[in-house]
């Protein structure tokens, strides 16, 4: 592991991040993936395409995302044709209201660490690259359970929110919600350049993983025109088939209306 000694620095310069892609270390060649795709230069796209071969299936996924969200007439000048690009998200045609959710792959990394900061951002980023826009909450989920599988809990919120922090400085990430929200538990963060809220399926999360933007913004699609002139107990009838959620959940929905839901019926 003394390959990564010098490597976790905010500031990681095109020659390093050259040696990473390709490191015997697979947390270095994804990491290494993560960054080459915010850079979009001809060089960074030419290793992002020979990490799509990659052996580590998380490594050829963060090649593929960094590809996709290039400019897509350099990765053709570049590329000659070779490969194309797949689309990060199913389209599922124009008559359907939601689109898929994709799920963040849990994989091992390291437990985040003044000396590895690096990372953290990388692994944030990818997060949110993958889910966005995605709750703070199921973000230290997730983080969570790559570093401490059985105590997920354990992950120091500081470490996210302090990760964040950098990467909306980089103007890599933004807030979907009301900015003057403090708790790091209430925000919304997306990917600069993609959508602040995108309609999805729930997937693999929790109803209160679901930010309340999308819920309202989907409520709002379904109802059409009636939206503006609802009432609230129309607006919760269509909440309830929406998600198909059963009587039996009724009371975690209450719960959610109460707190990071709040306000999404109104």
């Amino acid at each position: 592991m003394s390959e990564r000694k010098d490597f976790f620095d905010v500031t990681v310069d095109f020659e390093d991040l050259g040696k990473h892609a390709f490191s015997s270390d697979t947390t270095l060649r994804w990491a290494a993936a993560i960054e080459l795709g915010q850079i979009g230069t001809e060089e960074a796209i030419s290793l992002l395409w020979s990490l799509t071969t990659d052996s580590d299936e998380n490594v050829r996924d963060a090649a593929k995302v960094g590809l996709n969200q290039s400019d897509q007439i350099l990765v053709g000048k570049v590329l000659a044709n070779k490969w194309t690009v797949e689309p990060t998200v199913e389209d599922h045609g124009s008559d359907t209201l939601m689109s898929k959710h994709i799920a963040w792959k849990v994989r091992p990394l390291d437990p985040p660490t003044p000396e590895n900061e690096w990372i953290v951002d990388a692994a944030v980023l990818n997060i949110i690259q993958t889910e966005g826009p995605i709750t703070s909450t199921r973000l230290m989920k997730l983080y969570g359970r790559a570093v401490y599988p059985n105590t997920p809990q354990k992950l120091p919120r500081s470490r996210i929110a302090n990760a964040v922090k950098r990467l909306e400085k980089r103007h890599l990430i933004g807030r979907a919600d009301d900015m003057t929200k403090s708790e790091l538990e209430m925000w919304t963060l997306y990917a600069i350049g993609r959508p602040a809220v995108v309609i999805r399926e729930q997937g693999q999360r929790l109803l209160g993983e679901i930010p309340s933007s999308e819920v309202r913004t989907c409520i709002s699609e379904v109802m059409g025109d009636r939206f503006e002139d609802s009432s609230q107990d129309d607006r919760f009838a269509i909440l309830l088939s929406t998600y198909a959620i059963k009587p039996k959940d009724y009371h975690i929905i209450g719960a959610l209306l109460e707190n990071e839901w709040v306000g999404l019926l109104k």
